[in-house]
């Protein structure tokens, strides 16, 4: 290939690569492309795994402490159902014909409420 008319100096082919200054910009941009590419890699790299420790490291296992409570029921009670929900325990009990609702905390066993159902109350109506 040979140089064109009006251009400002030899063509590519007729000057060995590492003596054109063009050539050496054009890897001198590359060569700090490739390192800024790699040093924002490192860095989510490295912010990605702390971020995996702090989760492992701060949701350590419980400590082996076994908590054990009585949830007191009057005599000839009966429970008609239990179902735990983030962090609660819901207990049903029914006993002389009316059902009571605890609400026990998972974590302490401690009782955290108490509904009591009563029939023959007032009617509600239903909500629309």
């Amino acid at each position: 290939m040979t140089a064109q008319i009006g251009s400002p100096g030899p063509s590519l082919d007729e000057v060995a690569d590492d003596e054109d200054p063009r050539i050496r910009r054009v890897y001198a941009r590359l060569r700090r492309l490739t390192v800024v590419g790699a040093v924002t890699m490192g860095v989510g790299f490295l912010a990605l795994v702390s971020v995996i420790a702090y989760r492992v490291v701060k949701s350590s296992a419980p400590s082996g402490q076994i908590v054990e409570r009585t949830l007191a029921l009057p005599a000839g009670a009966r429970i008609i159902s239990t179902t735990a929900d983030s962090g609660r325990l819901i207990v049903t009990v029914e006993a002389e014909g009316r059902a009571t609702i605890h609400i026990v905390d998972a974590a302490t066993l401690a009782e955290t409420g108490r509904l009591s159902l009563a029939p023959g109350g007032a009617s509600v109506p239903p909500l629309r």
